[in-house]
């Protein structure tokens, strides 16, 4: 079967639901392991890999904030938080060393600075 007849059988299949608009075949690649990891989270969602693949990626780029690079995948909230408590622990331990040298009121300052920094961040964020 050529790819232009395999493209017309999976025409109703088409995320655009367009027949005129066929699929062709593209190239990606990926590291075994990585491929690994695709397949057993498409298997999650009960669906083979590459329509698993498209399916994500058509999300990520319709999705409203354009594809944003900047955008955090879900995954990621793990990592993150695991950062969020090093850089509270070595924050800290700063904090109490600059306490017992008597350097209160810079921690004062740092704090202020940090609070405000904090509220700007919260004005301009989304609703």
């Amino acid at each position: 079967m050529s790819e232009v007849e395999r493209n017309g059988a999976a025409g109703d299949a088409n995320a655009a639901g367009q027949t005129h608009d066929l699929r062709r075949t593209r190239s990606i690649r990926f590291s075994d392991s990585e491929w690994e990891e695709v397949k057993r989270a498409a298997r999650g969602h009960d669906m083979p890999a590459a329509e698993f693949v498209r399916r994500t990626m058509l999300g990520l780029v319709r999705a409203p904030d354009g594809g944003d690079p900047a955008s955090v995948p879900p995954s990621w909230a793990p990592l993150i938080e695991r950062m969020f408590r090093y850089a509270w622990f070595l924050a800290t331990e700063k904090r109490d060393e600059m306490l017992r040298e008597g350097r209160g009121e810079e921690v004062d300052r740092l704090v202020a600075e940090a609070r405000a920094f904090q509220e700007s961040l919260r004005r301009g964020a989304p609703d």
